[in-house]
């Protein structure tokens, strides 16, 4: 009897399932929604003249959100779930959801079905128009105003900073390519930038209003807490979208300040010397001045040592496939009906 090889058992069974749409879901303590949702997403993806799949990443969860998961298993065919080791985050969860994706398609939502699987459909239809990426905006939020305050607020950092506009940053319910996404590198609560990141390398951004419910199970997993996390993200972000190309134009305005508190420091000192109007105190200035310029000098010299670095590495938002949107080959016509092998690409 032949055997058969593994190589083409996994080529056999990619040819009879390859999703076109990947539909990502972190769950953390979500027992209580998770069936429900897949039921919701069974009932729209039956309207779908495309193949697609569900993957459900447990974030650690402390509950019976595995079992279920398990047991949805054992009916649903095109689910998959991803179990981490332990609570690491949304972030982390949906990079695991990337990883294990294979549909051209992602679409990430949140577990709690505050996010409604209708508007899939909707996100798709946009990235028809030509869109890398489509997020959701909750136009008519369904929270209590302590998140939504502080949640308009830092979407317009967020804007004001990065120069993608956005309304709101922190709604799960996006769709991206997998070409543009899947390269990110993301850390922290970076989940929301993931429009940011991904605009570094041209991709086309849109936002269409989607639904949004009240919370009917578990409890949110963000408290004010966040807000520290986010402020740093938001600095974490300005600095690589503005600067990671380029480190030493960064450190170079950086070192602005010091510059000007040397230059200020310098004409004390010399008035002072010059004029001894300060009474023994041109040394003071003198020092002041020095350590000032020292920091300058220290922040450009970190610069320059960025810059090396930055050359010498395959920075993630730069690699070619990740850049380029569509390429054009080269058809070379023959003549005289010579079709031999130099002839050709």
């Amino acid at each position: 009897m032949d055997t058969i090889s593994l190589d083409k058992i996994t080529s056999f069974n990619q040819q009879v399932f390859v999703p076109y749409l990947s539909v990502v879901i972190p769950l953390y303590n979500e027992e209580e929604s998770v069936d429900k949702l897949v039921a919701r997403l069974l009932e729209v993806g039956s309207g779908f003249k495309f193949t697609y799949e569900i993957l459900l990443v447990d974030d650690g969860s402390t509950d019976g959100t595995w079992e279920h998961i398990e047991r949805l298993k054992e009916t649903v065919p095109n689910l998959k779930g991803i179990k981490l080791r332990r609570n690491f985050g949304q972030t982390s969860a949906m990079v695991a959801g990337f990883d294990n994706s294979r549909g051209q398609i992602i679409v990430t939502m949140d577990g709690d079905l505050q996010n409604d699987p209708v508007d899939i459909p909707m996100l798709l239809d946009k990235m028809n128009e030509g869109y890398d990426i489509v997020s959701g905006w909750r136009k008519d939020r369904e929270d209590h105003w302590s998140r939504v305050i502080p949640s308009k607020v830092a979407n317009w950092m967020i804007s004001a900073a990065t120069g993608v506009e956005l309304h709101d940053y922190g709604c799960s319910l996006k769709a991206y390519r997998a070409e543009c996404i899947k390269p990110i590198s993301a850390y922290g609560e970076m989940h929301r930038f993931f429009p940011v990141l991904t605009s570094m390398t041209g991709a086309l951004i849109a936002e269409v209003p989607v639904s949004h419910y009240a919370r009917k199970y578990g409890t949110s997993k963000y408290g004010f807490n966040r807000i520290f996390k986010v402020l740093s993200d938001i600095l974490s972000i300005i600095l690589i979208v503005k600067f990671s190309s380029r480190p030493l134009l960064g450190f170079s305005i950086c070192s602005l300040p010091f510059f000007f508190l040397a230059f200020f420091f310098s004409i004390l000192s010399i008035l002072a010397i010059g004029l001894d109007w300060t009474h023994g105190k041109a040394l003071f200035f003198t020092i002041t001045a020095g350590l000032c310029f020292l920091g300058m000098f220290h922040l450009i010299a970190l610069g320059i040592v960025s810059e090396m670095v930055v050359n010498a590495s395959d920075l993630s938002h730069t690699r070619l496939p990740q850049m380029t949107r569509k390429v054009i080959p080269v058809c070379l016509a023959s003549s005289g009906g010579d079709s031999s092998p130099h002839n050709t690409l």
